[in-house]
């Protein structure tokens, strides 16, 4: 039996005994057995499920994001940060849950992080303006922080 794991959202083989994807950083589940496969699911006669996500009762990672966005807009930018981080988890590939992430982390003062969320936000989608916009304000305001004063 081939036990090497692929993750379903990049597509990157991760090897036997990987828990998280190397490329994306998705969590990985290892592929069903044989037995629990051919076993029917307890509603599968009814609604046929077209993902794994939905057997596991995951959350939807764009309901998260909005979830993020809302708490975002009241202030809460420790709450909105949860949110997106949980939402980056469920979907590794969703770029606004990357460049909402990014924006929660400059709000909350950590540059470093933000541009980091950003760069991951623009590997997916290049063209994505709020995560260009929100870099370039990053490295701006960490670029304009004093400096030690040598002497």
């Amino acid at each position: 039996m081939n036990d090497t794991k692929f993750c379903k959202f990049c597509g990157t083989d991760a090897g036997p005994s990987a828990r998280y994807c190397k490329n994306c950083g998705a969590e990985l589940s290892p592929a069903p057995r044989a037995e629990e496969s051919s076993s029917p699911k307890p509603q599968a006669e009814e609604k046929p499920s077209p993902a794994p996500r939905a057997e596991e009762g995951s959350v939807d990672a764009k309901d998260l994001v909005n979830d993020g966005i809302s708490l975002y807009q009241q202030g809460d930018y420790e709450g909105a940060l949860k949110k997106f981080i949980k939402a980056t988890e469920v979907d590794a590939s969703l770029v606004a849950a990357w460049s909402n992430k990014g924006c929660a982390l400059g709000r909350l003062g950590d540059c470093v992080n933000a541009i980091s969320a950003f760069n991951r936000a623009l590997d997916i989608d290049p063209s994505n303006r709020e995560a260009k916009e929100g870099k370039e304000l990053c490295q701006r305001m960490m670029s304009s922080q004093p400096q030690p004063v040598e002497g």
